[in-house]
């Protein structure tokens, strides 16, 4: 598979061609499983039909490094097997080293030996996230992660990880298709997370309920986030968009504050040890957990101990609305994703890095998801974004949300993309670009349905077209050359619905 590095905020391949990545996350988080998602190759070759063309992969420490400096290889390999079928179908991937809660005694990610908590209580909320905020036991032991605090070896902990790193990006170094490496999943401040929930808690009842600062209890406030009747009520108020940028605005520098001085240096020494062993591969940089709900990250470049930037560096922040993980899409806020990606823009930009949104959705079978999923796809669309969908799960195929996410796009554009659009009404694609005389590589769900006559290129002559259909498949790729110029084109593949039955 071509070799993909960063030019700017573009992802391209060894060829020059821009490249889109769209697909979906592939995470097992269950000990029982061995944090391997059971599965073939068929599953990798419906990834492929469906035009992914990238899976974010994950994995788990407590799955590697079971026990202190001890690997386990045949967990890797069984992860190893599954990046063999994804390259079988043309499908790159990154590694997450994924956490929820940080570690395997409150969710997912950090082994026991590495979860110190000094024997606080464990509290579980009605929705899983809300422990980050409740539980003592969980916030003291990232407390003492984001201290590096020494294991029972005399190593520290963030020390043990970056080795765990380099031991997994040294094992599946031989992997051609693996693209980065996305150091930590939605990484939380520990403790310092009260410092910018509260700021928020402390800001809603400033512009909501018109408290001023010495009438506000904190702790009375906060037990309102916690009840679920009332919960509802506060995601109703925050439908104001007003209101809402000023609640995201006073957590920013909280937030940032903790990017700066925790995130940054565990993302350099994270990053070194895996380059160490790798010298390319994208650096997937995550925000601060607070971002996916549209706090402005302050995050920044990774840099090597000379203090340089590094190359190929990619920005993969999350963003969800705030009724993810529940059935309320009634009060689901397009507005508030709007912002979600906007900010995220702005952070793209100040970065002047591509952007891979990480994780996007967990919707469950609601028919709204459909609708919601469609909404999302045109904000990766007018940002020229790649994306990989939170997640794949049993139901997947069937679910209304995977009806969307199967949508034609350029896969890789030969010359610089200026925008596309799919229409799923008409099933139209169309793709703006100026050439470069390269080739450009376009997915479409029904390319066994249409022929030559229904693919246009407005401002070129003389172009070459070739129909690439997948076996067994309706979907597949149409590949054009299009002579080198200095003006744009525009490509229009398809045709009306009614005229394919």
């Amino acid at each position: 598979m071509k070799k993909l590095s960063t030019d700017g905020q573009r992802i391209v391949n060894e060829d020059g061609e821009q490249v889109i990545l769209n697909g979906v996350n592939l995470v097992c988080k269950e000990k029982a499983k061995g944090y391997v998602d059971p599965c073939d190759e068929s599953l990798f070759t419906w990834f492929h039909e469906q035009g992914f063309n990238v899976v974010r992969l994950g994995l788990i420490w407590d799955g590697v490094e079971p026990e202190p400096g001890v690997y386990d290889n045949e967990y890797l390999g069984r992860i190893k097997q599954q990046i063999k079928w994804a390259e079988q179908n043309d499908i790159y991937v990154f590694l997450d080293m994924h956490q929820d809660l940080y570690s395997l005694l409150y969710g997912d990610g950090a082994p026991e030996w590495a979860t110190f908590s000094d024997d606080l209580p464990h509290v579980v909320g009605q929705i899983w996230s809300d422990a980050y905020l409740e539980s003592p036991a969980l916030n003291r032991a990232l407390d003492y992660f984001w201290e590096n605090t020494p294991a029972t070896d005399g190593i520290g902990l963030q020390d043990h990880y970056a080795a765990m790193w380099k031991h997994a990006a040294e094992f599946f170094a031989d992997c051609s298709n693996i693209i980065g490496y996305d150091m930590m999943n939605e990484p939380y401040p520990g403790s310092r997370g009260q410092e910018v929930f509260g700021t928020i808690i402390a800001a809603y009842a400033q512009s909501v309920m018109g408290m001023t600062e010495v009438d506000i209890d904190m702790e009375q406030l906060s037990a309102l986030w916690f009840d679920e009747e009332k919960k509802q009520e506060i995601l109703v108020g925050m439908a104001d968009m007003e209101i809402y940028r000023i609640l995201v605005e006073s957590a920013k520098e909280a937030s940032q504050v903790f990017e700066r001085e925790v995130l940054a240096p565990f993302f350099n020494k994270t990053a070194a040890a895996i380059r160490s062993v790798v010298p390319d591969g994208f650096l997937m940089l995550e925000t601060s957990y607070f971002a996916n709900m549209g706090v402005e990250s302050g995050l920044g470049l990774v840099q090597n101990n000379e203090g340089m930037v590094v190359h190929n560096q990619v920005f993969a922040p999350h963003g969800y609305d705030l009724v993810v993980d529940t059935e309320h899409y009634e009060i689901y806020n397009q507005d508030r994703v709007d912002l979600i990606f906007s900010t995220h823009r702005k952070v793209q930009e100040r970065l002047n890095i591509p952007a891979l949104i990480g994780e996007w959705g967990a919707f469950s079978n609601h028919p709204a998801t459909f609708e919601l999923s469609k909404s999302l796809i045109s904000i990766f669309e007018k940002y020229l974004w790649s994306n990989t969908y939170w997640c794949w799960c049993n139901g997947f195929k069937d679910s209304p949300y995977t009806k969307a996410l199967n949508r034609a796009y350029p896969q890789a554009t030969g010359g610089v993309l200026v925008g596309y659009h799919y229409d799923y009404d008409t099933d139209i694609l169309k793709v703006d670009y100026v050439p470069s005389g390269g080739e450009t590589l376009i997915y479409h769900p029904r390319v066994a349905l249409i022929s030559k006559e229904n693919v246009v290129v407005s401002g070129a002559d003389a172009c070459q077209i070739e129909f690439r259909p997948f076996p067994s498949s309706e979907s597949g790729i149409v590949a054009i050359i299009a002579p080198q110029a200095e003006i744009g084109v525009t490509v229009t593949v398809g045709k009306p619905l009614l005229e394919l039955v």
